[in-house]
């Protein structure tokens, strides 16, 4: 049967997205359903309706039952579409990363796709390694602008956590859809059911085929099969499966039922030397293909026995290559297998494939409690490593950790290293830091340093983490066991000790070695003296970690231009990344532009040299801070997105920190989007340190709810002196609270944050390069200036201030600092000072959208008109206009122009213009002539 039934509807779907498809618009299509529903039967209708429209198509399918070889589906559709080398199938160096592969990937299926675009099926997808998953969901984030769709089966409740999160992922990507094969309808049912029986089948039957198959298509044909035999028809899939087996002869059984440890398909070769239909037969050897040499090779016996599967249709024959029916065929024979028969039956299989992909081979060794098996399993997951298949290389490292003898915890405890390390770069932190643990007691139980060493620095660059504080703890259990026979492992954990540090707490000196300080400097002395790069680097590192704090900006740039130098000289791009993201921060801080954009432009290099979704989303959050900065707050908001996106997708679990950091930043410039600001920084205050609850007052400061602030100012003041001021977010955090002490008229407060700040007066408010820029301390400090009363400071932080921002071009930065400086000219009765700054920022404010801004600027303007009003001479409000609308009306007929009564009466041009609408409209009037005539007749009155 080569006609779909009963699944039109879905059908028309894919046909929908086949369409986009052949307009550029690429389109990932999950589909799910339960073991018969006819997935891949519907892919194959899809399948032949694409190469009628003229795509080329590809299939890869995963293996059920057992390990197949690393990313495997992905490789047979390379092979398919004849694509050039991607290194996926290689062994790669510390230069390559996966995602350098993976992209390699995506460009070969770009060129395959381009003219006639690319339909790709891959099936089972609930079997498939975690590494093919990854592939799949790197490709589906680059399949929406390709003309290629992707059709993902897999089985209904069958992927496993850690498959159905990643498939949940990649069904949250732009241009991906889900359909779910459910039940057929009972007419669909009829019809299935009439084409695969024997004969004819009489209503009743029908119905009680409809009743029992729940409309799943497999059961239904498998129950329409068995109709015309008179027996009573079973009620469970697995058991009609079953009965339709039990009318194959006894020889054909036993054949199929060996042939199941091979799980689905096996080729022919393996199965004639699997296969015994008696004990004391020799298993039979074969060459590659079917035919003759099948014959020859299996015997009349099982060449008969052979014959009958296939004619039962039981084996499907596609060259050398036998395939079940279904999966669920051969999972009902493979459960009728008794634990010695499977046993035997694996250790035989294994010597079938021993040429085979070793993943396999080991697979069967393991089943088949061969001696061999942990050293084969072994081989199978460094090989794993070596391919960047780190997900692969974990369960085998899993399984040779189950086949290890409970006494050598020595091997054990090395194993759950080499598996930590392989769960870390896969991403599974957690599961990681689990094995991290237990190797951990195993070297603490044997007093073993190496071990326990090697447990602390596994786990690299993790910080704001619930593992944070273990790892810390476990580098100062282990420091005292080194002695200095181990400079590198030494040097490696002094440095994680810095890394993994609390920034709000003391600071590790304090916890180790009688409190003594710069420890990531005695670490660096430590790694560059025995020379091992990954210990120069994490000590580099940690002493950067140490240099956090605004006074060390110059230091951070030479750590920095090290850290590059050094990944340059090892072939490390990881290094040079970093590098790269240093200084950037430095020279953010620093307020250097020029050289700012010169290392943004090389550290975007080296990200597109690692490929890694991590950097891209650091990259991402660096140039929406830049947008951000230079007030491109539309091109902000979407870069926020995109890096919310990248950074989920990526696992770093700070992805929705840092956009809620850029939230709140952006609702400072806008108004808008305040109130989830609010609530998601008052949930994160309540979880975090007391001194994290200043965010909170900052957020409710800005958001001008000032009763609240004022009711927990005074919890929060008497600790501001405790803040680290080596925490990056000391200078962010400060200037906060400057902005809160003006808000409140807080002179006291406000003089001693103005003191904590004066040191950084040349600086930038910003925490580091991924965060956004606040503009210029200056601005925070001529506010606080004049909070108390120093008019002259105030001046010169706000001139310098202005010259930075400018110089810099960050544009929202520079309206804020041209309003304060209305302010403070203001405060010397210099007005027409204050209406060029005024101007200047009013324009900022409505050229990018900075509503806040602009409501600052009026008020400012608002207030000096009603302190100037008393010099326009207006008569009492007689009527329907307000004073103000009065003031306005006299000066219309006196002969003003609206730019001349907003200088007159201290009032932006737009809000004369406001009032003047508002006049017409009261008074019913079409003019300005008619306002003047109205005004002059009622003053004669």
């Amino acid at each position: 049967m080569t006609e779909l039934v009963g699944r039109g509807r879905e059908l028309a779907e894919v046909e929908t997205r086949m369409a986009g498809v052949r307009a550029g618009s690429g389109a990932v299509v999950l589909v799910e359903g339960e073991a018969g529903a006819g997935k891949t039967a519907f892919a194959n209708a899809v399948t032949r309706r694409a190469r009628a429209a003229g795509h080329a198509t590809a299939w890869g399918s995963c293996l059920e039952g057992e390990p197949g070889a690393p990313f495997r589906p992905w490789l047979q559709i390379l092979h398919a579409i004849r694509a050039p080398a991607t290194g996926l199938d290689e062994p790669a160096d510390a230069s390559v990363t996966r995602y350098r592969r993976f992209d390699a990937v995506v460009e070969a299926l770009r060129d395959r796709a381009a003219g006639d675009g690319l339909l790709l099926v891959l099936d089972d997808l609930h079997a498939a390694d975690l590494g093919s998953l990854r592939l799949l969901q790197h490709v589906a984030s680059e399949a929406a602008d390709l003309p290629l769709m992707l059709l993902a089966l897999f089985r209904e409740g069958q992927a496993g956590t850690d498959r159905h999160d990643v498939l949940g992922v990649v069904g949250r990507e732009r241009g991906a859809h889900r359909i779910r094969l459910g039940a057929l309808a009972a007419g669909d049912v009829t019809e299935l059911a009439t084409r695969a029986a024997a004969g004819p089948l009489d209503a009743a039957t029908l119905r009680a085929i409809g009743e029992r198959s729940g409309g799943n298509p497999l059961f239904v044909v498998e129950l329409a099969r068995l109709a015309g035999t008179g027996e009573r028809l079973p009620r469970g899939i697995r058991a009609t499966i079953g009965r339709r087996l039990d009318a194959l002869p006894a020889d054909t059984r036993l054949l199929l039922r060996q042939a199941s440890v091979h799980g689905r398909e096996f080729d022919a070769a393996t199965l004639a030397a699997t296969v015994r239909l008696t004990r004391d037969e020799p298993a039979a050897r074969l060459g590659p293909a079917l035919g003759p040499a099948l014959d020859a090779a299996l015997g009349p016996a099982l060449d008969a026995a052979l014959d009958a599967a296939l004619n039962a249709g039981v084996l499907v024959a596609d060259g050398p290559v036998l395939r079940f029916d279904h999966v669920l065929t051969q999972e009902v024979l493979y459960a009728e297998l008794g634990p010695a028969e499977r046993q035997e039956l694996h250790a035989r299989a294994a010597s079938a494939v021993a040429g085979g992909p070793i993943e396999t081979v080991a697979h069967h060794l393991r089943q088949g409690g061969e001696a061999e098996a942990l050293t084969v399993t072994l081989r199978a997951a460094e090989r794993a490593r070596g391919r960047l298949a780190y997900e692969d290389a974990a369960y085998q490292y899993r399984a040779a950790l189950d086949l290890l003898p409970r006494a050598d915890d020595g091997t054990r405890a090395r194993l759950l290293l080499d598996l930590a390390g392989c769960e870390f770069r896969a991403g599974a932190v957690d599961a990681a830091w689990r094995c991290c643990q237990e190797a951990a007691d195993l070297g603490r139980a044997a007093g073993d340093a190496a071990v326990l060493a090697d447990a602390a620095t596994v786990l690299r660059g993790v910080t704001d983490s619930s593992v944070t504080p273990r790892i810390h703890a476990l580098c100062r259990s282990a420091l005292p066991l080194l002695g200095d026979t181990e400079p590198v492992r030494r040097a490696r954990v002094l440095a994680q000790l810095v890394v993994t540090a609390d920034p709000f707490g003391p600071g590790p000196e304090a916890t180790y070695d009688g409190g003594e300080p710069d420890l990531g400097r005695r670490a660096l002395q430590q790694a560059e003296a025995c020379g091992d790069p990954d210990a120069v680097f994490l000590a580099l590192q940690a002493r950067g970690t140490e240099l956090t704090g605004a006074g060390h900006v110059l230091e951070r740039l030479s750590l920095g231009e090290r850290a590059v130098r050094l990944g340059r000289e090892v072939g490390r791009p990881e290094y040079a990344a970093w590098g790269h993201l240093w200084r950037l921060g430095a020279f953010a801080e620093l307020g250097r532009r020029v050289p700012f954009d010169a290392e943004l432009a090389a550290f975007a290099v080296a990200v597109d040299q690692l490929r890694e979704p991590l950097w891209t989303w650091r990259l991402t959050l660096v140039r929406t801070s830049v947008a951000f900065s230079e007030g491109r707050l539309a091109l902000a908001a979407e870069l926020m997105a995109e890096g919310q996106a990248r950074g989920r997708r990526a696992g770093h679990e700070g992805a929705d920190f840092f956009h809620l950091i850029y939230a709140d930043a952006l609702a400072q410039l806008t108004g808008e989007g305040y109130e989830p600001v609010e609530r998601a920084v008052r949930a994160f205050t309540e979880q975090g340190p007391f001194l994290s609850r200043a965010w909170h007052v900052n957020v409710l400061t800005h958001m001008g709810r000032i009763d609240e602030v004022r009711a927990m100012w005074p919890s929060l003041v008497p600790h501001l002196g405790a803040f680290p001021r080596h925490a990056r977010e000391w200078v962010v955090a400060m200037s906060g609270m400057a902005d809160v002490c003006v808000a409140l008229g807080d002179r006291e407060t406000g003089a001693w944050v103005y003191a904590q700040l004066l040191t950084f007066a040349d600086r930038q408010v910003i925490a580091d390069a991924l965060g956004p820029g606040l503009g210029p301390v200056a601005l925070r400090l001529g506010r606080l200036a004049r909070l108390v009363g120093d008019a002259e400071a105030a001046g010169e932080h706000l001139r310098s201030a202005l010259a930075t921002s400018l110089a810099t071009g960050f544009a929202p930065a520079t309206g804020f600092v041209h309003l304060e400086l209305a302010r403070a000219a203001l405060d010397q009765g210099d007005r027409a000072a204050a209406r060029e700054h005024l101007d200047a920022a009013g324009d900022l404010a409505r050229r990018l959208g900075l509503a806040t801004l602009q409501a600052a600027v009026e008020a400012v303007v608002e207030a000096v008109a009603e302190a100037v009003a008393e010099a326009v001479v207006t008569p009492p409000p007689a009527g329907p206009l307000t004073p103000r609308e009065e003031q306005v009306a006299a000066l219309v007929a006196e002969g003003l122009s609206n730019r001349q009564i907003a200088e007159r009466l201290y009032l932006s041009v737009r809000t004369v213009e406001n009032h003047v609408t508002h006049i017409l409209v009261k008074l019913g009037f079409e003019s300005r002539a008619r306002i003047a005539s109205w005004h002059t007749n009622r003053a004669r009155g």
